[in-house]
């Protein structure tokens, strides 16, 4: 990729990503009452925003990890399936560590945490279920045919 193209695929993301972000909100928006209520939004922040920032950081660890071993790819099968895993990383990766990290506290902090996150990105659970579902799937998917080739 020149960077013509680099460029040009910069600023269709700057553009493209708040109008998709837009209507991902609009289409599927969170719920308007929770078990999680009572704690206010500013007790969520508090108690989810680490996981937040860990959340963040892990998403990009996914999604770049696999890309520093594209140019070892042994066939264009190989490389594909390199750049699904690391889509796919990008929600496993994170969702795993917040399963690990807020399950062993019980069920209902780990709901308590998408709670916060339905709320601070302003998209419901199941707009979010919709797109990281298949992303995820995506990775396994390439994780599978990577061991397995």
């Amino acid at each position: 990729m020149g960077w013509g193209q680099l460029i040009a695929a910069s600023v269709a993301a700057f553009v493209l990503t708040p109008l998709v972000m837009g209507a991902w909100q609009r289409l599927t928006p969170p719920a308007t009452v929770s078990e999680f209520d009572a704690l206010g939004s500013a007790a969520l922040r508090v108690r989810n925003k680490y996981l937040d920032h860990l959340f963040t950081v892990l998403m990009f660890v996914g999604l770049v990890t696999p890309f520093a071993f594209i140019r070892n790819a042994s066939s264009p099968t190989h490389a594909i399936a390199l750049l699904g895993l690391g889509f796919g990383l990008m929600v496993d990766l994170p969702v795993a560590a917040i399963a690990g990290l807020t399950l062993p506290y019980g069920v209902s902090r780990f709901r308590e945490f998408w709670r916060f996150y339905e709320l601070k990105w302003g998209i419901g659970l199941r707009g979010v279920a919709l797109v990281y579902t298949p992303i995820g799937l995506l990775g396994v998917t390439c994780a599978a045919i990577l061991l397995l080739t």
